[in-house]
């Protein structure tokens, strides 16, 4: 409930926009751990000598020269290594602050699984109780039907299956312009926040000066 209560002001927003605002939020909290909890001069320099050791390890195979690229791979290991050290503490506390924060997401825009009981049922959206009703393979939500598995208008848009004997309504947070891929061009609200965030924490990262 606190948690719901601190992230509440996200309602007056859009979903698509409310996710990529609780990304930044999010990531921002993460990095900031990051920015703590590893030496940021020495994060820099391990990671420039990994970018240097890589170079000459290319240019050491076009060579032929196994005994260098066998050192030099060495190297990158302990480089490599020594990196994963300096991550481990905040890795584990930002595992810990996804899944303290991220639940609060899953209130908000979450899937809602629908009873049905003599092929009716009620679901709450948004504050408002609908009547559902199921038969021959349609579904009606409060006056909005459709042939499941079907896209469904209800002040926001779902996207409505059958789970053995029930309905699952699982709110569209985001569409894209373009299909993407193996995901296609509609997002619920953890796929939205995935996307968002691959592109967030580069740009955050880059702003915090946080070497990783």
């Amino acid at each position: 409930m606190v948690l719901e209560f601190v992230f509440g002001f996200l309602l007056n927003y859009t979903p698509a926009l409310s996710v990529f605002i609780f990304s930044i939020i999010i990531l921002v909290v993460i990095n900031i751990f990051y920015k703590i909890l590893v030496n940021q001069n020495d994060a820099k320099m391990t990671k420039e000598r990994t970018k240097e050791i890589s170079r000459q390890m290319k240019e050491a195979q076009k060579a032929g020269d196994k005994d260098k690229s066998k050192k030099l791979m060495s190297d990158l290991m302990s480089e490599n290594s020594k990196m994963m050290r300096m991550t481990m503490k905040p890795m584990i506390v930002s595992l810990v602050v996804v899944i303290v924060l991220l639940p609060s997401l899953a209130t908000f825009y979450g899937d809602k699984i629908v009873s049905i009981s003599d092929n009716k049922g009620s679901v709450v959206l948004d504050g408002t109780t609908y009547q559902v009703e199921k038969s021959d393979g349609m579904v009606k939500v409060g006056e909005t039907s459709c042939s499941i598995p079907c896209t469904m208008e209800i002040g926001d848009s779902y996207k409505v299956t059958q789970e053995g004997s029930n309905i699952k309504l699982a709110q569209i947070v985001a569409v894209a312009p373009f299909s993407i891929p193996f995901l296609g061009d509609s997002f619920g609200w953890l796929g939205w926040y995935i996307i968002s965030s691959i592109p967030l924490v580069i740009i955050i990262r880059k702003t915090m000066k946080i070497y990783m």
